[in-house]
């Protein structure tokens, strides 16, 4: 009779412990949806920044791109930022004079260079700098394991606009571009900002 109480009390534990990290995972799994979910893609800031602003948060600009040719554009680089070292990721970034000219002269520019739209727009950009950057191939399994391969896709997913800024993210797809996006802005622009 004790064997068969400890041994319901090991499978109640037990139990008890998956529902608890059901719970915690689930969570977890919901917090990125939801910050892409709310995430404002075009946005004001308090001031005009430049590639030196967001290297005092730690991007590192590994390549300056000519901007002749970029309507309105000031300054555009391509860079990599990541609050832990070992898992950094891609970024674009433009600069234009002011946030209304980011938006007016860069926001379509943006959409063309992301996702879906850059994936069949790709021969037909305005701006032609850095395109070759922008598509990359990436692994479709684990690429450790002998069954992987690649398939070439757009480096970037999604974009954002801060102030006289256009962002360019990477990502698998446009949430965890979108995700990658917002963990860059809330680590430059102070809280009441954001």
């Amino acid at each position: 009779m004790a064997g068969l109480n400890f041994r319901r009390t090991k499978q109640a534990i037990v139990v008890a412990l998956f529902g608890v990290m059901l719970l915690a995972f689930t969570a977890c799994g919901s917090g990125g949806a939801k910050d892409a979910e709310n995430f404002v893609q075009v946005r004001t800031a308090p001031a005009n920044y430049t590639i030196e602003d967001l290297q005092a948060i730690k991007l590192k600009a590994n390549k300056q791109y000519d901007v002749e040719g970029l309507p309105d554009g000031l300054d555009a680089w391509r860079g990599f930022w990541g609050l832990d070292p070992y898992d950094r990721h891609d970024y674009e970034i433009r600069f234009y004079p002011s946030h209304e000219l980011a938006v007016s002269s860069g926001q379509q520019l943006a959409i063309d260079a992301t996702g879906a739209e850059f994936e069949a727009k790709r021969d037909e950009q305005v701006w032609t700098e850095g395109v070759k950057d922008r598509w990359q191939a990436r692994g479709v399994t684990d690429v450790s394991s002998g069954g992987s391969r690649q398939a070439p896709g757009p480096t970037y997913q999604d974009w954002a606009i801060v102030g006289n800024m256009v962002i360019l993210c990477d990502g698998l797809d446009s949430e965890q571009a979108i995700i990658r996006c917002a963990s860059l802005i809330d680590n430059f622009l102070p809280a009441d900002e954001s």
